[in-house]
């Protein structure tokens, strides 16, 4: 039996949107192992260290924005750290906390790949798409992410369930 599901114009455009950003990742993924041997997700960590004010973050902090675990944060670090890439240091504005730098050698590498990636990035997007294109994605994808940030996260929306399930009295009276 095929299972059936409704199509409208958003998942349509959702589903386009998905295969797209992967197809495009996948790609500088590739070309950026192929040319410099640097695995894409190493990559993304030096890029966030590179542009931190900085030139350093706390390892929390990279896990927030990268798409993998703390734990798989914390193993790649000590991936970058034996490769001389990245090196940790105790904060200095608290003295507790550890923050990841980069090495002078970690600056090359990341030089060498940065140039591999922006040239991917003019390549499979710059030359395809007209510079008021790129605009209306990019005005496209501000309003989508705008929306995104304004919705409730999962756990409010729960909260909120339960909140309204429980009355104005806070008793559950489910």
């Amino acid at each position: 039996m095929a299972i059936r599901f409704r199509v409208t114009a958003a998942t349509e455009t959702y589903g386009l949107l998905r295969s797209t950003v992967a197809r495009i990742h996948d790609l500088l993924a590739w070309e950026m192992e192929d040319e410099t041997g640097l695995p894409f997700d190493r990559y993304g960590l030096l890029l966030m260290l590179a542009q931190a004010d900085s030139e350093e973050l706390r390892p929390s902090d990279l896990a927030d924005v990268l798409p993998i675990t703390p734990s798989g944060v914390t193993r790649l670090i000590d991936r970058l750290e034996r490769d001389g890439v990245v090196e940790r240091r105790a904060c200095s504005a608290d003295g507790r906390g550890t923050i990841v730098g980069l090495t002078q050698q970690g600056e090359e590498v990341f030089r060498r790949a940065g140039r591999v990636h922006l040239r991917g990035i003019d390549q499979h997007i710059g030359a395809i798409l007209t510079t008021e294109e790129m605009a209306e994605l990019r005005r496209i994808m501000a309003k989508l992410a705008a929306g995104i940030d304004a919705a409730p996260t999962a756990t409010e929306s729960r909260s909120a369930g339960a909140s309204r399930k429980r009355g104005r009295t806070g008793r559950d009276d489910g």
